[in-house]
């Protein structure tokens, strides 16, 4: 796991501090991973970072999940479900104690 200096796993107890602190460790991480337009959203109970379609095709899509999974301790997954998007490459983390959900939707042609 990616220490994240000075945000440290312990979270504070008030929520918007709680929030706060997260988004704190989000930026921090998404800085030392160098990928640029992500979407981010932090809420009550975790934070989730999406790396859209429009940003590069699905490898580097995926490459990029991979890479941000590496650093909250997780490990990138295809989740091939039917459906319009053919697929996902997701991953569940932890960040300076927060969960952490990272993903993409691949749109193979079958």
């Amino acid at each position: 796991m990616t220490a994240i200096p000075d945000l440290g796993g312990i979270i504070p107890a008030r929520p918007l501090a709680a929030q706060a602190h997260a988004l704190r460790a989000a930026a921090a991480l998404i800085e030392q991973a160098g990928v640029a337009g992500l979407s981010l959203t932090i809420d009550e109970s975790q934070i989730t970072i999406q790396v859209p379609a429009h940003l590069a095709g699905p490898a580097a899509r995926t490459a990029a999940v991979a890479r941000l999974a590496t650093a909250t301790g997780a490990h990138a997954a295809r989740d091939t479900r039917p459906g319009s998007t053919y697929g996902w490459i997701h991953a569940n983390g932890q960040l300076a104690g927060h969960p952490v959900r990272i993903f993409t939707a691949i749109r193979d042609t079958p």
